[in-house]
């Protein structure tokens, strides 16, 4: 059967039907997302924090040498949480700019938005990298200190690189569904 529509139907179906609601919607779950990104990372500084003050008060009775060593991981967990923070609201930002040039129908600033995000995500995922080998580094140079290698200290570094590089994945995989997205949009 052939349908045709009329111009008033037409009318109808564009107001009943908007493409960009669904940008706006997405920007929002976006949002979302990094919120919960940033809360993740907040328990993680947070869960650091007392697994190195745990590290510290366990070995202060044995006279371990080194222990400001925790303070500077923890200083530097902190830095990386800080700076990760940072890309994250810089990725929201760069989303909503996305999304109004969707909303213009402009294919080159789409074009250049999408460089755009793909260098943010590229510069988040070589500073998530970089964390992983700061905190695997840290890890290492603990369980290479006399009296730690097969004591529970070596499976408690081992347990915490392990989340840090789990909330790390996480990170990259929730960028990676965040390029495609604005890729997909972009292609639109």
């Amino acid at each position: 059967m052939h349908y045709k529509s009329n111009k008033a139907e037409s009318e109808e179906n564009e107001t009943t039907y908007n493409p960009f609601e669904y940008v706006n919607l997405f920007n929002k779950g976006f949002e979302k997302a990094v919120e919960v990104s940033k809360s993740s990372l907040d328990l993680a500084v947070e869960q650091n924090a007392e697994v190195l003050d745990a590290y510290k008060k366990t070995m202060k009775p044995y006279g371990m040498p080194g222990l400001f060593w925790f303070d500077l991981a923890g200083q530097a967990f902190e830095g990386f949480v800080k700076l990760q923070k940072n890309l994250l609201d810089l990725a929201v930002e760069q989303n909503a700019a996305f999304a109004e040039a969707v909303k213009e129908s402009n294919k080159a600033k789409n074009s250049l938005i999408q460089q755009s995000i793909n260098r943010t995500v590229e510069v988040q995922k070589s500073v998530a990298n970089f964390a992983s080998n700061q905190a695997k580094a840290v890890s290492d140079t603990l369980k290479q200190q006399p009296g730690i290698a097969g004591t529970s200290f070596e499976a408690v570094a081992d347990s915490v690189q392990c989340g840090v590089d789990t909330v790390l994945t996480s990170q990259t995989e929730m960028l990676d569904i965040a390029r495609k997205a604005a890729k997909s949009g972009e292609a639109k």
